[in-house]
């Protein structure tokens, strides 16, 4: 939130020192309801808390309007992928992770998400893609060499497949036997 309570507290300060301060209440700062006084930061912080309580359409259009005045930030790109998402809308999302991800291309999370929104649209070579740039920041994310592997078999490559396995095996064992068993399934066929 903006941070504005120093001003306040200042202000307190001084009237208490002044022994011509009336001993009236002084008018508290606006809500957070009134927009117009919202800041990017505000927007950010009610689209997370709506988002945590499951009201994924009114998160969306908070960090949309967090967007609208911190277009830059990388986070509100991630939350509002990740709310849209979670409303549906996988087509946007996918888009606002994109955007997400192109402003800070390290940020895992949102490769993470990228990559499980893309897989459940069943837009497989894209998950792969992000699935494989997740790894090289986070080699053992059990998740991901699991998505991976199913990614690489829905693409009618079981051979990458069984690599994913391989190396998941160490990770998670009890992942690996997932993978190994959706890799005999497609195989079967």
């Amino acid at each position: 939130m903006i941070h504005s309570t120093g001003k306040y507290v200042m202000l307190l300060l001084l009237a208490g020192f002044s022994t011509t301060a009336s001993l009236e209440p002084k008018p508290q700062p606006a809500p957070l309801d009134q927009e117009e006084y919202l800041e990017a930061d505000d927007w950010f912080e009610m689209g997370v808390a709506l988002n945590g309580e499951g009201r994924y359409r009114e998160a969306v259009e908070a960090f949309n309007r967090s967007i609208s005045i911190a277009p830059d930030n990388p986070l509100s790109w991630l939350n509002l992928g990740t709310a849209q998402a979670l409303s549906g809308d996988y087509t946007r999302a996918i888009e606002s992770l994109k955007k997400s991800v192109r402003l800070d291309p390290k940020l895992a999370l949102a490769f993470s998400n990228l990559g499980e929104v893309c897989f459940r649209a069943d837009r497989f070579e894209e998950a792969a893609q992000a699935y494989s740039i997740l790894l090289s920041f986070w080699p053992d994310n059990a998740n991901a060499l699991y998505k991976l592997g199913l990614s690489h078999l829905f693409l009618n490559d079981p051979g990458k497949a069984q690599a994913e396995y391989l190396a998941l095996k160490i990770i998670d064992p009890d992942l690996a036997e997932k993978l190994r068993h959706a890799i005999n399934q497609s195989v079967a066929k």
